[in-house]
This record gives structure tokens, C-alpha cells and sequence, in this order.
């Protein structure tokens, strides 16, 4: 059953790989990457273990509970592969004893579990600072990557009924992007605190003694205890790692069971939906019309289109927010007239929501097909949905920036700043996404499965798309910046970015719909769930 299951799960990849080539290119770009931290990972291991040993073992113990917090807490926003979903084997006469094992060495088998072994392996060069440490590290290797792979299924599987729920996995996804998103926040205040301690090395060190004796660090606190020449508290935290995996694996199988023999299915919204409205009244009865009024709705009901419209308002704010921070720490607080530049990275997500905006569609696309919609009339109609939330928050954000620099001549400046670029990146991510439309999670699939970040597809139209926005809308940047010391250029800089970034989505919409006109049906097997 073990090898059935793991020779399941690489068949099912090698087969989306032979059928999609952005896969492979998506996979070997982020296998590079994942080396790349790893082999940072060594070698910061191998200068401390030969300037400051103690500060090694301190460092591997947090590392090591945090790969397993994370396999944990990324259970909930992550669901498990879907060719191994519980609900699967649901009619299969296999009971849940013998279906566990091959589960759990399937999942460590995959992307993340490999590279969590290849983490565990480099962390070596950290504990080799005591031959006996180094020993018990390879001897817990395994089980540390047990523990991780146990309470991911512990976790998710217990939270499955909750998660199932449509409200509740909109839900987790909004307040899973805030915090991802609002990380850089807060890693500067932890920072800040951080700092602010009279001895922040023994914040540390009493942090990784506290892990040492929880289910989420005892496999590493072993060896840093043996290191240290403590072997009774070796024994200890040995025991309570074996009780970890004892009880993870008693849960994970009792949970399993209950899955087999009652399956979890997923709830829709379950709400009437209405004809009419506002958008309707507001909006034109024509194609364009339409699909603007779909897009609109789209925001409000699909998590997918609702975290990407949040993002319009919470990525400016973390940049508010980090700057802040840093003022605060430097000099009190105060802004400068600088910020009101701020709102102008709204163009990094116009351009990718505008990119990726048909992906969205995934298999519906077909209908535009096969109902004879112009690619002209859907990049309009997109364009239109998009503008009609995002150019009403880039004028408030440019009034807020104002007031808090306390210049509201800059008002002008920051205007031209904003809506250029942001008007040149949604010209350009519509005639790039005519040709790269990227891969999206399929309608009710986890947003933050495969494929929530666009894939290889959406890589390279970010190559494309960042130099292009810049040489549209670096007239009005740079007059916007030139009036931070003569003001009245802010106005030079607003009538750049209205003509020119006007003019550019003028040129997206007409040429991006002739190609759509040419390759609607490459783009329905870009974007479609099979491929």
C-alpha cells in the first residue's frame, strides 16, 4: 500500500508535467530557489558552529520549530494533494490502519517534504559541533519529519468539517493573506521589541530551551541538549518527542477513519442569487457591460477575486504601516513629503490583477467562446470591472498620503504618480495576459493550492510587464518626484499619467483583443482546470 500510494502520487505529477511545460518550468524555478535558502541555511550553520557554538544550537532548535510550525499552520491554508484526499479512498474496502502509513510517506515524499529533509540534512553542519549531537540529529531525522507530516493531517483533518463550510474558507483565506501580507510589519515591530530588550540573546535562548520540551521542538531539542552535556534532559525531551508521534498517529488514524466512512464535502455559498442591482442600472447593457457587472460580483463572492481586490487597500497600507515603523525607530514619528508616492505601488497589483484576470475564468472561458463575446469587448469589460474599484481607492489613498505628509499641494503629484503607473500597468497586463493568462486555482479550490501564484506564465509576464509600466509611467513618477521640491510640476505629472496612461489603455484593450480574437482557444487551454 505504501508504495502503491507514493508511485500514485508521482505518476499524477509526471503526467501534469508532461502535460503542461510552465509546470516544469514553475518547478525547476522553485526548486533553484528552495537550494538557494538551503545553502544559505549551511553555510550561516557552519560559521556559527565555528565563531559561537551556543548560538548554533539556540538557532537549529528555532529553525527546526518553526519548519514544524509551519507544516502545521500551512495544513489550514494549504489543502492536502487532491489525487490523495481522504474522501477518495472513501469506497475503497482499505481500512484506516492500513491507508495511514501510505499516506503519511506519500506526503513526505512531496515537494515540501523533500525539502524538508534536505533542511533536516543541511542543519547537519549546525549540529556537528558535537559528534554525539550529530549522531542523535540523524537518528531523529525521521522522526522529526514524522511530527511534521502527523500534525499537518492532525490538524487539517480535525478542522476538515470546519473548513468545509464556505464562510469559514472564505474566512481563513482573508485573514491567511492579511497576515502573509502584513508580515513585513510585523517583523519589524517583533524587531523593534526585539531590540528594545536589555539582553535580546537571552530572549532567544530562553525561547529555544521552551521549545526543547513542546511537541513542536523536542526532535531538536535532543541534540542541543546533548551538545550541551545534558543527558537527562535528553532522555526527557526524547520521550516527549516519541509521545508526539505516538498521539499524532493514534489522532491522524482515528480522523481518517471518521473521514472514510463519512466524507467531507465542500459547501457552496448556498445564497439566492439576484438579478438586477445597482451594477445593472449603473452599468452599460452591452458585452462590456456584462462582463463588467460579472467581474464586479466576482470581487464580492469568489475568495480568489476578493483577496486580489482587498490587496488594492491593504498592500498600500503595509507600506504605510512599514514606513511608520521605521520612522518611528529613526526619529519619531513623522512623515515626510515622500510618501505621498506611496500609493503608486497599486500598479504592482493592477498589473497582475489585469495579467491574470481571464485565469480567473479557468473552464468558463468557454463561454465567451462559444457565445461569440469580442476579445475587444472582454478586455474592455475586464478593464472597466477592474477601474471601477481600483482608480476610486488610488484617489482616496492619494488624498490620505497627503494629509499625512501635511502637503496637500502634492495632491496633484501624487495623483499623477498613481494613476500613471497604475493605468500603465492595466495597458499593458491586458495586451500581456492576451498572451500570458497564467494558471489560477479552479472555482471552490483553495487559493492558496496550485497555481495561486500564477505559475511560470505569470513569472514571465512580470519580466514584462515592470519595464514597460516604468517606461509608460516613468514621465509622470518623475515629475511627481520633481514636485516634492517645486509643486507646481505635480500637475505636469498628472496630465502625463491621464494622457499617457490613458492612452496605454486605449492600446491594451484594442490590442490585447485582437489577440484574444486569434488565440481564444490557446488561452482556454492556458487557463483551463485540465491540461
Amino acid at each position: 500500500m505504501v508504495a502503491l500510494l507514493i508511485g500514485l502520487r508521482w505518476r499524477q505529477l509526471g503526467h501534469q508535467l508532461g502535460k503542461n511545460p510552465w509546470l516544469i518550468v514553475a518547478l525547476v524555478l522553485s526548486g533553484m530557489l528552495a537550494l538557494g535558502m538551503l545553502g544559505s541555511l549551511s553555510i550561516l550553520l557552519l560559521v556559527l558552529r565555528t565563531t559561537a557554538p551556543e548560538v548554533a544550537m539556540v538557532t537549529l532548535v528555532l529553525v527546526g520549530s518553526a519548519i514544524t510550525a509551519a507544516w502545521w499552520v500551512g495544513s489550514i491554508l494549504v489543502s492536502a494533494d487532491d489525487s490523495l484526499a481522504t474522501e477518495r479512498f472513501a469506497l475503497l474496502p482499505v481500512p484506516a490502519r492500513r491507508l495511514l502509513p501510505g499516506l503519511v510517506v506519500a506526503g513526505g515524499t512531496t515537494v515540501g517534504g523533500i525539502g524538508t529533509a534536505l533542511a533536516l540534512l543541511m542543519m547537519l553542519a549546525g549540529w556537528s559541533v558535537s559528534p554525539a549531537a550529530a549522531v542523535a540529529a540523524i537518528l531523529l531525522a525521521p522522526l522529526a519529519l514524522a511530527v511534521c507530516v502527523l500534525g499537518a493531517r492532525v490538524v487539517s483533518g480535525a478542522l476538515a468539517g470546519w473548513l468545509a463550510r464556505r464562510r469559514t474558507r472564505d474566512l481563513v483565506l482573508t485573514l491567511g493573506v492579511l497576515l502573509i501580507a502584513s508580515s513585513g510589519v510585523l517583523l519589524n515591530l517583533l524587531g523593534a521589541a526585539i531590540r528594545g530588550l536589555s539582553s535580546p540573546w537571552e530572549g532567544f535562548a530562553a525561547l529555544a530551551e521552551a521549545l526543547g520540551w513542546t511537541p513542536l521542538g523536542a526532535a531538536f531539542g535532543v541534540p542541543a541538549a546533548i551538545a550541551g552535556g545534558d543527558w537527562a534532559a535528553a532522555v526527557l525531551r526524547l520521550a516527549i518527542a516519541l509521545a508526539t508521534v505516538t498521539a499524532l498517529w493514534f489522532l491522524a488514524e482515528r480522523l481518517l477513519a471518521a473521514r472514510l466512512v463519512a466524507p467531507v464535502s465542500s459547501g457552496g455559498g448556498g445564497g439566492r442569487v439576484r438579478s438586477g442591482g445597482l451594477i445593472d442600472r449603473v452599468l452599460p447593457a452591452s458585452p462590456v457591460g456584462a462582463i463588467a457587472a460579472r467581474s464586479l460580483r466576482y470581487r464580492r463572492r469568489d475568495p480568489r477575486h476578493l483577496v486580489n481586490a482587498m490587496m488594492l487597500l491593504v498592500f498600500p497600507l503595509i507600506m504605510f504601516g512599514a514606513l511608520a515603523v521605521n520612522t518611528v525607530q529613526s526619529e519619531g514619528f513623522s512623515f515626510g513629503p515622500a510618501v505621498v508616492l506611496l500609493p503608486a505601488v497599486n500598479a504592482l497589483m493592477v498589473c497582475t490583477i489585469v495579467q491574470m484576470d481571464i485565469a480567473y475564468d479557468n473552464d468558463a472561458v468557454a463561454l465567451h467562446i462559444v457565445s461569440g463575446v469580442s476579445g475587444t469587448a472582454d478586455r474592455a469589460g475586464r478593464m472597466l470591472g477592474i477601474g471601477v474599484l481600483a482608480v476610486p481607492l488610488t484617489v482616496v489613498l492619494s488624498v490620505v498620503a497627503c494629509l499625512l505628509a501635511g502637503a496637500p499641494e502634492l495632491l496633484p503629484a501624487s495623483l499623477g504618480a498613481s494613476l500613471g503607473l497604475s493605468l500603465a500597468a492595466a495597458g499593458a497586463g491586458s495586451l500581456v495576459g492576451a498572451y500570458l493568462p497564467g494558471r489560477a486555482p479552479a472555482p471552490g479550490a483553495n487559493p492558496f493550492g496550485r497555481g495561486s501564484s500564477g505559475g511560470a506564465q505569470a513569472m514571465l509576464a512580470m519580466l514584462v510587464l515592470l519595464p514597460v509600466t516604468l517606461a509608460v509611467g516613468g514621465p509622470a513618477l518623475g515629475f511627481a518626484i520633481a514636485a516634492l521640491w517645486v509643486p507646481a510640476l505635480g500637475w505636469v505629472s498628472l496630465a502625463c499619467g491621464l494622457l499617457l496612461g490613458g492612452a496605454a489603455v486605449w492600446a491594451g484593450v484594442l490590442l490585447g483583443g485582437r489577440v484574444l480574437d486569434r488565440r481564444w482557444p490557446r488561452v482556454l487551454a492556458d487557463v483551463s482546470s485540465e491540461t
